[in-house]
């Protein structure tokens, strides 16, 4: 079965799924697409673990289910059962564990590799937990149910059609990142434009309080994150000299090279949102 074939099975199959999970069981503050969202993280931190000590190998004492820290706390925030700012004091918290325990290094060899060990292990604590938390404070706002899945409209739709018209149009189409040869300035485009088109059909169809131009701005702004966050995580795989995060997802390889678009665009689409709706 070929590449595009299984991405647009992936796709299909998928989007559905998540819909049904949003839709049908919104409750607690759609506790179970959070609980999607956590997992995710944590296995993408995990894969993240693998690329970075493949590569550094600088014997990285990760923390437990690095992912769910940041994502949990952001639910926990979100439901009121901490107070607001609770998922910074986690961030600080986490951060200063890692930085302090390398004052307990027992060896000159731990000690030439605190440097590594330090950037690596942090990097992993932050990505791609507290961009995932967005996702999760995006149950915050009025119509969550309808939010949650225009942003998995945008992102996805930007990186199916730019994938498929970069498959179809794009061998000869000008290459323009360096970080990634495969992707041209065909799919580029066309992946913008789908993207708002998909926006604007989404806001005629379901009753979400955003204007036309909102509209235009917040999908043309969720497409260029989305784009930044799949380069991000090529240059991070090609530095490293690995071709997929893992091999989880058919057509696609691991889980971070399925959420990478999400997790750069999760923050900014939360934000725009708070400036539109509040």
């Amino acid at each position: 079965m070929s590449q595009l074939i299984q991405r647009l099975l992936l796709f299909f199959l998928g989007i559905p799924l998540l819909i049904a999970i949003i839709f049908l069981l919104p409750m607690y503050n759609h506790l179970a697409w959070n609980i999607v969202m956590i997992l995710g993280s944590i296995t993408g931190a995990s894969e993240l673990h693998k690329i970075l000590n493949r590569k550094f190998n600088s014997e990285l004492r990760k923390f437990p289910l690095a992912g769910a820290y940041l994502p949990v706390a952001a639910y926990l925030e979100i439901s009121d059962f901490v107070g607001t700012g609770f998922t910074g004091l986690v961030l600080i918290i986490m951060i200063s564990i890692v930085m302090a325990r390398e004052v307990f290094l027992n060896n000159k060899q731990d000690l030439d590799r605190v440097i590594t060990r330090l950037i690596s292990s942090i990097m992993v604590l932050l990505y791609p937990g507290i961009f995932m938390a967005y996702t999760i404070k995006v149950s915050i706002f009025p119509e969550a149910s309808y939010l949650i899945i225009l942003f998995l409209v945008l992102v996805f739709t930007n990186d199916s059609m730019a994938f498929v018209a970069g498959s179809l149009f794009g061998r000869k189409s000008t290459k323009i990142f360096l970080v990634s040869p495969n992707k041209s300035l065909v799919g580029f485009i066309s992946g913008i434009f789908f993207t708002a088109a998909a926006g604007l059909v989404f806001r005629i169809l379901f009753p979400i309080p955003v204007s036309f131009w909102q509209m235009i701005f917040l999908s043309t702004a969720s497409a260029l994150s989305a784009n930044t966050g799949d380069l991000i995580e090529s240059a991070v795989k090609r530095s490293a000299e690995v071709k997929d995060s893992g091999s989880l997802m058919p057509g696609r390889g691991g889980i971070l090279d399925s959420i990478d678009s999400i997790l750069f665009s999760a923050p900014l689409y939360y934000y725009i949102l708070t400036i539109i709706l509040i």
